[in-house]
């Protein structure tokens, strides 16, 4: 029987993980904050909770702008590359805001440029929204992410 690693969970910016070594990670499934879109301290405080952590001590990036939020994705992706061994993955999702007209996907795409990844597709997910998002006021293509988008990589 193989052995594995012990998980390890760490609460820091993705663009350094100085706790992972080089090398070691086969697949990364992440998904950043889309720009100033969504509050993710509140939105995510139970999952934070059952794990232990105090979510008021997160850095949560809030980026405005596109170029902005391109540059993080762009150090995030320059960790990823350090991390992630020859032969593994990343599943980079991200969705379409500001009612459609920015894709996010594409920022992504772009930040890969040069690094040491393949790009090798963008799967996108049309959702139809659930019971929860309609009492919260969203509509199928009216609010809200409509898409996950997810942008796979393999690291060459």
């Amino acid at each position: 029987m193989a052995s594995h690693p012990p998980s390890l969970l760490i609460t820091c910016t993705a663009q350094a993980t100085p706790t992972i070594p080089s090398g070691s990670v086969q697949l990364v499934v992440t998904s950043p904050p889309f720009l100033d879109i969504v509050q993710y301290a509140e939105d995510n405080w139970l999952r934070s909770w059952f794990a232990g952590i105090d979510v008021a001590g997160v850095a949560i990036a809030h980026h405005r702008t596109e170029a902005g939020w391109q540059n993080m994705v762009r150090d995030t992706l320059g960790e990823l590359a350090r991390v992630v061994q020859p032969g593994g993955h990343v599943a980079f999702e991200v969705g379409e805001v500001r009612n459609g007209k920015l894709l996010l996907e594409r920022l992504v795409w772009e930040a890969a440029e040069g690094l040491p990844f393949d790009r090798l597709f963008v799967m996108v997910n049309q959702q139809e929204f659930t019971k929860t998002a309609n009492i919260w006021g969203i509509k199928n293509n009216k609010g809200g992410t409509n898409t996950n988008r997810v942008v796979m990589f393999f690291k060459s």
